[in-house]
């Protein structure tokens, strides 16, 4: 890729992603889910501190541009990780050698976009969190905004999941794998129940 995905426009990034190529993959779209989430999170924001005339929503709001900030770095940081571990499954295992330089670069890259993800599997969280802070805040004709951004904060938390759980699986270091495996599962636990807490809110005022 000539330049970064954040770069590209709508299509061509959809176009990356369906083409034969592993990256962009699963993680990167993932990324960009917990973008435009984040997005959604501050539009509401801005709309509810319009309305209110007051400069209690400016720290909430540059929360969400921050975390914006940090979803879109993470979809081309993913790419280039397993970008690294695409390149080190191309290295050549003819002689003995060659096969313990090329297990070595792979184990390296494997554990490096395990990391990754995991951070985005973090991120997504802490947008999550800030979506059920957001929501007693947020206008009538907002609210399902910020419902949809939660939506999106969720699946960027799963997705991110998916692909620390599978960057792991070939991972040799078990201890490595212990860490990083208990790391995810913190920033999963409740994760399930704080989604159904937002929704189910979003939904009490929007139900016709």
């Amino acid at each position: 890729m000539s330049q970064r995905l954040v770069d590209s426009t709508l299509r061509a990034f959809s176009d990356e992603l369906a083409s034969d190529r592993p990256v962009p993959g699963g993680g990167s779209a993932s990324a960009y889910a917990g973008a435009l989430g984040a997005a959604l999170a501050a539009m509401v924001a801005r709309i509810a501190a319009k309305k209110s005339k007051n400069g209690s929503l400016d720290e909430y709001i540059g929360e969400m541009d921050n975390l914006r900030g940090d979803f879109l770095r993470l979809v081309d940081d993913d790419s280039a990780a397993y970008g690294r571990v695409a390149e080190a499954m191309k290295l050549p295992r003819a002689t003995d050698g060659e096969k313990k330089l090329r297990h070595e670069r792979l184990q390296a890259a494997l554990l490096a976009a395990s990391r990754v993800p995991l951070e985005l599997a973090k991120t997504s969280r802490r947008l999550l969190d800030a979506c059920e802070r957001g929501i007693p805040t947020a206008p009538e004709a907002a609210v399902s905004d910020v419902g949809v951004g939660a939506l999106m904060a969720d699946a960027a938390l799963r997705g991110a999941a998916m692909n620390v759980m599978i960057n792991l699986s070939s991972v040799k270091d078990h201890a490595q794998v212990k860490a990083l495996s208990e790391d995810l599962d913190r920033a999963l636990d409740g994760a399930d129940a704080q989604r159904k807490r937002i929704t189910d809110f979003v939904e009490s005022r929007i139900a016709r």
